[in-house]
């Protein structure tokens, strides 16, 4: 019987611009990996759902680029880029990562599909001193010049808000066919699986996001096998 499952993966972003996070898999059909940037600590004061493409208050240290390094190979082969240009606090609107996000969940062109996520969610720098992880608890005004969201100036301005929690996935699929046999990456003969990212300034772990994680989760194939004398064989 053939089924699939995750392994999960928490590391400290450990406030710095750069991260090379070494993932510990050695399943033998790693189907795709995500990774988040989200609250390390619940709190019933915000959205825990909610995941970050960066945790500057100030909204001016946007995601470079990230990239996977699965032994000597690149996935995808060139970085994905988040910001306008390299070094620029500005974000792009993260159209690659999200098709990237599409191909991982085998989405790419299905229109039967319908989700919540959108140019004012996905991607979305912070607005100056504030992470938005308040669930439709205000709406956005305007951009300024740097694509930073604008917020009304309080909650009372609007009953229920249009801007949802920000989030945002460092996906890459690992697919070698049409996803329905056992199809992904042999992890067994890779020596190592490294996340890369690069953000403009070193994350902040301020009082707003106390702290932060970087959390991996790797999909991958499994199956049971019923041998002889009714001994099952889970083989991963």
């Amino acid at each position: 019987m053939k089924f699939s499952s995750w392994h999960t993966f928490l590391f400290s972003s450990q406030s710095s611009s750069i991260v090379n996070l070494l993932i510990q898999e050695r399943s033998r059909s790693v189907k795709s990996i995500f990774t988040v940037q989200r609250r390390a600590q619940p709190s019933v004061n915000a959205d825990n759902g909610a995941t970050f493409l960066d945790t500057s208050t100030d909204g001016a240290s946007t995601l470079q680029s990230y990239q996977y390094r699965i032994g000597g190979r690149y996935f995808p082969a060139a970085p994905v880029q988040c910001s306008t240009t390299t070094g620029s606090a500005v974000s792009n609107g993260c159209a690659e990562a999200y098709i990237e996000l599409q191909k991982a969940v085998n989405i790419v062109g299905d229109y039967r599909l319908s989700t919540p996520c959108n140019i004012i969610r996905w991607g979305l720098q912070s607005a100056t001193g504030v992470l938005q992880e308040l669930d439709f608890s205000t709406s956005v005004k305007s951009f300024d010049s740097s694509n930073r969201p604008v917020l009304l100036a309080s909650d009372a301005d609007t009953i229920a808000g249009t801007m949802g929690s920000q989030c945002f996935a460092a996906a890459v699929s690992l697919e070698t066919s049409n996803g329905i046999e056992i199809s992904g990456l042999n992890a067994e003969e890779q020596s190592d699986i490294s996340f890369l990212a690069s953000w403009k300034s070193a994350q902040q772990t301020g009082a707003s996001i106390t702290p932060s994680s970087l959390e991996c989760y790797v999909y991958y194939d499994a199956m049971l096998v019923l041998r002889e004398n009714n001994v099952l064989e889970l083989i991963q």
